[in-house]
């Protein structure tokens, strides 16, 4: 069933284990390098360059992982592979056992001292994309990948942005607006802010440690305006100084009413 859905060429060079996860922008395989014998994860990308937007996220994810891929903590990219319909691309990636979210979901499997050695993985890594301008803008439990000596690759740079070309402020930005799980999204991004800084993968960072410490994640909002009211439930309401950098009267006047009830 598996050699069905993956080209010839790909199949030739790669045995394929079992499928790891299928979704509307691709599937992930389990897979071993015939020649090397190595494990590792085939990421299929379907129709990778159907419109601007796909094409961009592809892009981003080829180029940063190919940039950011020595780092202990970032997944690498071992090879990319066309498929023979010049549509869809194959991204070759090193193989891991599983993901935060999943372990966090199974409950009691994590004690102290591997939360912590988790978070610091989580906290190198970030600070390493950050120090070359990149903000990933999709930190989350599932894009945390674990060995079984819960080493962190961080994953998934599809909505990751570099901040090189822009000047510092406000006034240099203009950054897509939906981006990131709701769950883990920052206010400022939930607000639809046109400006934000690498702050907001601080921001997810935090919403991860309060899950691994919780066992559950520490705003399910239903919506984005509920993600707003359980997030001012827990923290103090907005200073004037925060309103005005929203740089967007109509998202100042909601979190301004939000923070006022």
């Amino acid at each position: 069933m598996c050699a069905a859905e993956v080209d010839h060429h790909v199949a030739r060079r790669y045995l394929l284990k079992r499928r790891l996860g299928k979704g509307a922008y691709g599937i992930v395989w389990k897979a071993v390098d015939r020649r090397t014998g190595e494990v590792v994860a085939i990421k299929k990308i379907f129709d990778a360059f159907r419109d601007k937007t796909d094409a961009q996220r592809t892009f981003r994810e080829i180029t940063l992982l190919q940039e950011f891929g020595d780092h202990p903590n970032i997944i690498r990219l071992l090879d990319l592979m066309r498929a023979e319909n010049d549509r869809d691309i194959y991204l070759v990636l090193e193989s891991m056992d599983t993901d935060l979210d999943a372990v966090i979901r199974k409950g009691g499997l994590l004690r102290d001292v591997h939360k912590r050695y988790i978070f610091y993985q989580l906290l190198r890594a970030t600070k390493f994309i950050h120090s070359g301008r990149v903000i990933h803008r999709d930190l989350k439990p599932s894009n945390v990948l674990l060995d079984a000596n819960c080493v962190v690759k961080l994953c998934d740079f599809g909505l990751a942005r570099s901040l090189s070309n822009f000047p510092e402020g406000p006034e240099g930005q203009a950054l897509t607006q939906y981006v990131a799980t709701r769950w883990y999204r920052a206010p400022e991004v939930l607000l639809s802010s046109s400006w934000y800084t690498p702050g907001v993968d601080m921001w997810s960072l935090g919403c991860i440690l309060g899950e691994m410490l919780r066992g559950r994640p520490l705003f399910q909002g239903a919506s984005t305006l509920h993600q707003l009211e359980l997030i001012l439930e827990t923290i103090p309401p907005p200073s004037e100084g925060d309103l005005l950098a929203l740089g967007s009267g109509y998202s100042s006047s909601i979190l301004h009413g939000l923070g006022s009830r």
